[in-house]
Formats: structure tokens, sequence, C-alpha cells
């Protein structure tokens, strides 16, 4: 099959970098464009949260942190996927639930034909606690899914 638009979610972690990797790889291979996305899941701050793959904000001053740093990274990804002869390279910063973004939100609005993202490697019970992005987004989206392991 023959991929034009491409999805990669970045969570910051050596997993995402692999799959980033590979996501230009397949890109390159496709003459495909590519969206190199990063999902924001906002809390509120009297709740405890961990901070596990896909960030999470607490606060308002937080969030507008997090967003600027966040946005700093996709533009260095997007120059490196540019560095290596992509020239149809976009990021794609949103706040939201990580899993529905990823799998509905993006792919409709770009029209994405293969979402390419890393594996976390949590164990079975902190999948349990948590779910794992990666699992919904390969069990719900309707564009195919590669999980790149490190």
């Amino acid at each position: 099959m023959e991929y034009k638009k491409i999805l990669f979610g970045y969570d910051g972690s050596p997993e995402s970098m692999a799959a980033f990797d590979k996501a230009i790889e397949i890109a390159q291979r496709n003459s495909a464009k590519l969206v190199i996305a990063n999902v924001v899941k906002r809390q509120h701050a009297n709740t405890e949260s961990v901070s596990l793959g896909f960030g999470v904000a607490e606060t308002d001053v937080d969030i507008k942190e997090t967003l600027r740093s966040r946005e700093e990274k996709l533009e260095v990804l997007k120059h490196q996927a540019e560095e290596k002869d992509l020239s149809d390279v976009e990021i794609a910063l949103k706040i939201g639930n990580p899993k529905s973004v990823l799998s509905f939100d993006l792919p409709k609005e770009y029209g994405i034909d293969l979402i390419v993202l890393g594996a976390t490697g949590l164990g079975k019970v902190a999948q349990v606690f948590i779910g794992s992005t990666a699992s919904y987004v390969v069990e719900n989206s309707a564009a195919d899914v590669i999980i790149v392991k490190n």
C-alpha cells in the first residue's frame, strides 16, 4: 500500500524517537506528507497525576509553558525531517486526550492514512491503570497503525 499522509505521534520517549525514524523512512519511500504531532493532556491542579508518555499539564501556567516547550521540540523534529529531504512536513500541537486526538481528530483533520507511534514499554499492570495510548489507537483508528519498538 502507498501512504500519502502519515501521522507521527511524539511523546518524548526513546520509543517515540525510534518511531520518528521509521515515519521519516516511510514518508521518504512514499513521497508522503508527514504530520508530527504532540498531544498535551490537561489535568486539574487538584488532581494527582503521573506524567507517563504523552504529557500532562496541571495549571494554566503549566499549560502555557508546556505548549511553548513542546512547540520548540516539534519545530526541531520538523527541521530534522526536512534535512532528510522531506518537503511536506507539518507540526500539530493539541490539548486533549491523546488517545482520541491521535485516533480520530488528527486523522480526520489531515486525511491521515498511516499513524506511526512508539511502543511505550508499559507493563500489563501499568496498562490496566492508565491504559496504553498506542493500544487504543491500534484498536480504534480507521487508519493503518505501525507501532515501533525501540
